[in-house]
């Protein structure tokens, strides 16, 4: 059934507008991964400084190869040097059969 990952990303006082424009350049390739179902990017309503992503993907390890990727392209990198700590992924199993 695949799963969902919510991927928070507490951002840098200031920060937020370069970490947008990260996001805008990195998604549209990354919804023609394979094994991307879906991604949508927020920003929180109550806290101006969290972004976060939800993810479907067909597997965890789909998604796996899409940080890795990430991480070798050095976009990891930049979405970090905006961030107030690490990043947080929390997956979920997608129970859609029912």
């Amino acid at each position: 059934m695949g799963i969902t990952c919510v991927s928070e990303f507490p951002c840098a006082p200031g920060r937020i507008d370069e970490l947008i424009a990260i996001f805008h350049e990195i998604l549209p390739s990354a919804r023609k991964k394979t094994g991307c179902e879906k991604i949508y990017f927020s920003i929180s309503d109550t806290d101006p400084n969290l972004a976060v992503t939800f993810a479907i993907w067909s597997s965890k390890k789909d998604h796996e190869l899409y940080l890795s990727e990430l991480t070798e392209s050095g976009r990891l990198s930049d979405i970090q040097f905006c961030l107030n700590g690490f990043p947080r992924f929390t997956f979920f199993n997608n129970l859609d059969d029912f």
